[in-house]
């Protein structure tokens, strides 16, 4: 049937991205990176300690009022017509705080439907929004907290969903040693509104990053551990094989490795790689598919950033964010 099909395709697209199938369901969005500094550094990166509000996303203990003011956008073309936009604009709190309100959407392109019989019943289309509000705050001189909640809305044709769920972060931050150290809990929360007969989970995670600036050199170095709570996975891969990591791939599969070369305070240029990324699409690529590349440039009261990355077994993903400080 239609809607049978219809609902088997969301499912693969949206959980191609960092988990599987059966465990993201229709929220594998959430996963994507609206950051292309965090892009770059293999797509999570939760303890980077910039005035770019756009990583804040990922970690809304990183809010700081130098980020005040700032308006971020960025827009992802995923693969082939499936398109991902975000915005979103941070504001002062006390002083020493700083709020943040963001939007995204993932919009999957124009479907052909039809009914059991075969008849054409038209066109429509799919899509799925996410609203966040967010707070962070410093608890003492070196350490942050901070939350985020998120409603999450899917439309897919004629059917809806609706969810609910909270990031809570911690960072510590020692300026003079140039070390960063993040704790993050993603996507605490559930469903409301189911969409058809399915009940889908939000992908809950844990994620701790280590940043570390080299004395006296420009560049800066960062180790995240990803998909915590998920420790045994196995996958499939593009030529449908099933494959089980062995332990010490299983630990090199949750990590993230991540160099920046800080050429002055306005110009990057980063790298990352994802072991786990660069074994599923292995068949695709090789040792490059686990591999992410992008640059930043800051220009008086504009950011403007740019990565590429593979999240999915298809092709690579172009991310391109500005941001403006008011």
């Amino acid at each position: 049937m239609k809607k049978t099909v219809f609902f088997v395709c969301i499912a693969l697209c949206s959980s191609i991205p960092f988990a599987r199938a059966q465990e993201v369901g229709e929220y594998g969005f959430l996963e994507l990176p609206v950051s292309a500094h965090a892009a770059a550094l293999g797509g999570i990166s939760v303890s980077i300690v910039e005035p770019e509000s756009a990583l804040a996303d990922q970690n809304p203990s990183l809010l700081c009022p130098e980020m005040s003011g700032q308006m971020q956008l960025s827009y992802m073309n995923y693969v082939s017509d499936i398109n991902m936009g975000y915005a979103s604009y941070t504001g002062l709190f006390r002083t020493e705080g700083a709020w943040q309100i963001g939007a995204r959407f993932l919009n999957y392109g124009t479907f052909e439907g039809y009914d059991e019989n075969g008849i054409s019943t038209g066109t429509f289309g799919a899509r799925d929004l996410a609203f966040n509000v967010g707070l962070g705050y410093p608890i003492s001189q070196r350490w942050r907290i901070g939350a985020s909640a998120r409603a999450i809305y899917s439309k897919y044709e004629q059917e809806s969903a609706f969810a609910l769920g909270v990031d809570v972060g911690l960072n510590y931050y020692n300026e003079a040693s140039g070390r960063s150290i993040s704790m993050v809990v993603s996507n605490l929360g559930g469903q409301l509104k189911r969409l058809d007969d399915r009940r889908c989970k939000l992908p809950t995670q844990l994620a701790i990053g280590l940043t570390k600036e080299v004395a006296h050199l420009p560049f800066c170095f960062s180790l995240t551990g990803i998909n915590l709570f998920d420790w045994d996975q196995d996958y499939v891969t593009s030529n449908g094989e099933t494959h089980s990591y062995s332990n010490g791939e299983q630990l090199l599969n949750h990590l993230l490795w991540g160099v920046e070369w800080i050429a002055s305070d306005n110009f990057y240029v980063a790298a990352a790689y994802s072991y786990r990324r660069q074994r599923e699409f292995s068949g695709d690529g090789g040792f490059l598919r686990g591999v992410s590349v992008g640059a930043g440039l800051n220009w008086a009261r504009l950011q403007m950033q740019v990565s590429y990355a593979n999240y999915n077994a298809v092709d690579g993903s172009l991310l391109i964010g500005v941001g403006y400080k008011f």
